[in-house]
């Protein structure tokens, strides 16, 4: 019981822990492009987290378009080679879905 009562203690704001981390990385790495809501920036296509579109890809399309840059190989998103971690890219993902649900 002490190990639940620890645990949910770690959930803060109705989100997940993962998505916290994920909230926290997006606020550093993300915004600027993706905007604060995930709803992007008009003058840069492609950048609505939101959109229908987005909202397609699993989990595993996401994870290689933060970590490799996706189909495209985007320099932007190839944060792998920027020193972001597996558990970091899992994070954003899980804090990207958060934003989706809304």
């Amino acid at each position: 019981m002490r190990v639940r009562l620890a645990f949910g203690t770690l959930l803060l704001a109705g989100l997940p822990l993962c998505a916290q981390e994920g909230a926290d990385l997006y606020k550093t790495k993300c915004v600027g492009c993706h905007g604060a809501t995930g709803e992007g920036k008009a003058a840069l296509a492609g950048t609505n987290l939101l959109s229908a579109e987005a909202k397609k890809h699993t989990d595993a399309d996401m994870k290689s378009m933060i970590s490799e840059g996706g189909k495209k190989a985007k320099a932007a998103h190839a944060f792998e080679k920027k020193g972001i971690t597996v558990k970091q890219v899992d994070s954003l993902v899980a804090y990207v879905r958060t934003l989706q649900k809304k």
